[in-house]
């Protein structure tokens, strides 16, 4: 799953104020900032295959310290830690749980698409429900969960001006273009530690935009 992992950042931000959209579009994805980084590093591995299943080319054979069940729920725990550490909320125990929340809707989320290879701790047994065998479906998940987040994200945030009327909707849009190119045919596939500089960029992106949409909303009185 890409784009539909955004879905949890913005309902962690409708539902409370207490911590920023940015954090929570870089908690959803934490897991894959560090799958990239140990894909690169040769810490965790995997292979680009053409047509591996109908909307992924990824074999994610080997992703144990990432994707793993008990994987996920440590760094659910550290990520929040952090920010409660690093930010100092006045709400520290909504913080937290609404940080690590996001973090593990990263595991929750790619069990629906995955083919079983999300570990539950190391190795076999390895989980997936496999909706990525379906395109259509795969990705009518995405963007209905990802419309919906965002519908309720600016249902209960008032904007500062024409500009915070704009950027959740071009946030929105720039998710959807991002998630149309990673499906568009290429004429030859990349390396999977391209794949994984390229999905470090990918990753950012949004992150970097929803910072954008804090300074321009505000939670409704």
């Amino acid at each position: 799953m890409f784009v539909g992992h955004y879905a949890a950042a913005f309902a962690g931000r409708a539902a409370s104020v207490a911590v920023p959209l940015w954090v929570l579009f870089f908690g959803v994805q934490f897991v894959d900032f560090l799958w990239a980084g140990f894909i690169l590093t040769g810490i965790e591995e995997a292979r680009v295959v053409d047509g591996f299943v109908e909307a992924s080319n990824l074999d994610l054979h080997h992703m144990p310290y990432t994707h793993s069940l008990v994987g996920s729920l440590f760094w659910s725990v550290i990520f929040a830690a952090g920010y409660v550490l690093i930010a100092r909320p006045q709400n520290w125990k909504l913080a937290a749980l609404l940080t690590g929340g996001a973090v593990f809707s990263h595991w929750l989320t790619d069990l629906i698409v995955h083919v079983p290879d999300l570990p539950l701790v190391y190795g076999e047994p390895k989980v997936g429900f496999g909706l990525w065998r379906s395109l259509l479906w795969s990705q009518a998940l995405e963007v209905t969960i990802l419309l919906a987040g965002t519908i309720w994200f600016v249902r209960r945030t008032v904007p500062n001006g024409i500009v915070g009327r704009l950027s959740p909707w071009l946030l929105l849009g720039v998710l959807l273009v991002m998630q149309l190119v990673s499906h568009l045919p290429a004429e030859e596939l990349p390396s999977i530690q391209a794949f994984a500089v390229q999905a470090l960029i990918a990753f950012t992106v949004p992150v970097l935009i929803a910072a954008l949409v804090d300074a321009t909303r505000a939670a409704k009185p």
